[in-house]
């Protein structure tokens, strides 16, 4: 049982640790915003943000850091992804925002994406699923070639997954969605 839970750290990041690490933050910040957070419930960022000026950008940019380092770790060309978690997303989704649908339980999705990935991967968790998700981590080498292994596009490969090829793909795709709708 004790190997079922090897990725998981001893100790969890907390997002006002990672904000003073950045310099946003004093010890004395944090600890106005977790009195505040006491009193109203309110989260962490949101308090950040009114108390301290911390912009919403830094407050997201520090939730992905804290959530990749306290996220679990997955190997996507040893686990192999379950067919009714890679049916929920389209090649073109699975590439622009770097996830790779690994497992459904129950409801909730659950997809590896890299650290360098992670915002984009979120918001379109949030945004465009229909459903809760969780991710877990793996390697920017190791997501590239899963993805071509799993999603293949024409044009898109390990070797070249790189934000420019990307963009180009994405331009064409939009290019010949606007040719067919007239």
């Amino acid at each position: 049982m004790e190997h079922l839970n090897a990725w998981k750290n001893s100790r969890t990041l907390l997002l006002g640790e990672v904000l003073v690490e950045q310099g946003l933050l004093s010890e004395l910040d944090v600890r106005s915003i977790l009195e505040q957070q006491r009193k109203s419930g309110r989260p962490f960022g949101e308090i950040a943000e009114r108390l301290c000026n911390v912009s919403i950008e830094a407050i997201e940019e520090a939730w992905s850091y804290q959530y990749a380092c306290n996220a679990p770790t997955i190997d996507p060309l040893t686990f192999m992804p379950r067919a009714e978690a890679k049916t929920l997303i389209t090649p073109r989704q699975a590439w622009q925002f770097r996830c790779l649908p690994m497992n459904l339980e129950g409801n909730t999705l659950v997809l590896a994406t890299s650290q360098k990935y992670l915002q984009r991967a979120l918001k379109f968790a949030t945004r465009v699923l229909d459903r809760p998700a969780y991710f877990m981590m793996t390697t920017e080498a190791r997501l590239a070639t899963a993805l071509s292994e799993h999603y293949p596009l024409f044009g898109m490969n390990a070797a070249n997954a790189t934000n420019d090829t990307m963009k180009r793909l994405i331009h064409k795709m939009r290019c010949d969605r606007l040719r067919e709708a007239g």
